[in-house]
């Protein structure tokens, strides 16, 4: 299982690579929408969104980052301030929303649950891998890189060291020891990217790296439960099959899911700010 589930991660990481680096931005947005419209595939399935309701769904979410693939917005324009709202409705279903769900165990239940819920997972993650690519290539390599670190960590250290459950009625596999580990992981990286990613060192001291550091790693762990969360109540392991060793695409994004908003709105301030 570990074999396949690196064999897996090293293809990956080969393609998006490949496609970071030589791919066009309408050629990147099509690929972010694909995997945006295999996710909320997945998603559908979990909360049983029948499939004209997931054909309107994914065409919905697929339009906003299309159109910023093919129309890159310009500084201060009002698309610029709708990127802005976007990122502060999904940071705020992140830190609000999210935990009194994992709290209260609450089921998928409902429109807003089923396709309101949908769209603020994978739209405002889409246009920041959009913007933070466009900004700079080793930019989004790091954010990707981050995220990969922090399952690295959490997934080795927890299995190595993991004795005190971190919400055993929603993911039984995940520890305390894991998170930590997760945090020590992303400290280091990040502390690293400082000194090597040029937008970062001219951008951000070390101490505000540090301490957006603390903060995405916790955001990328509510990501991860609050898919455990969802696949709880609809009675599955994993969302799906795509990715052997992986189980299926919401199953590898879902901390990308919660990160990736507050990646795209630091960005963003920043640029505002410069």
């Amino acid at each position: 299982m570990l074999k396949q589930r690196v064999v897996t991660a090293v293809l990956l990481g080969l393609a998006i690579l490949f496609a970071l680096f030589f791919l066009s931005d309408w050629a990147w947005g099509s690929l972010i929408s694909l995997v945006v419209v295999l996710a909320l595939h997945e998603w559908c399935a979990l909360v049983k969104i029948n499939r004209i309701g997931q054909t309107v769904l994914s065409l919905l979410c697929m339009i906003p980052i299309m159109y910023l693939a093919v129309f890159p917005p310009a500084a201060e324009s009002d698309v610029l301030m709708l990127i802005g709202a976007g990122y502060v409705l999904s940071i705020s279903f992140w830190l609000l929303s999210v935990p009194t769900f994992l709290y209260f165990h609450i089921e998928p239940v409902g429109w807003y649950w089923r396709y309101g819920v949908a769209a603020i997972l994978t739209v405002p993650s889409g246009i920041a891998l959009l913007e933070l690519r466009r900004a700079d290539s080793l930019l989004m390599l790091a954010a990707l890189l981050l995220v990969c670190v922090a399952d690295i960590s959490a997934f080795f250290v927890g299995r190595s060291f993991g004795k005190r459950k971190l919400a055993p009625e929603i993911s039984p596999g995940k520890t305390w020891e894991g998170v930590y580990g997760a945090i020590g992981g992303v400290l280091l990286f990040c502390v690293g990217i400082w000194f090597f990613v040029p937008t970062i060192h001219q951008s951000l001291g070390l101490i505000w790296v540090i301490v957006l550091a603390l903060i995405y790693v916790l955001v990328c762990v509510m990501g991860d439960l609050f898919e455990s969360l969802v696949k709880r109540e609809a009675g599955v392991k994993d969302s799906g099959a795509l990715l052997p060793g992986h189980g299926g695409v919401l199953d590898r994004v879902d901390a990308m899911l919660a990160f990736f908003p507050f990646a795209g709105a630091t960005l963003l301030l920043l640029q505002l700010l410069a």
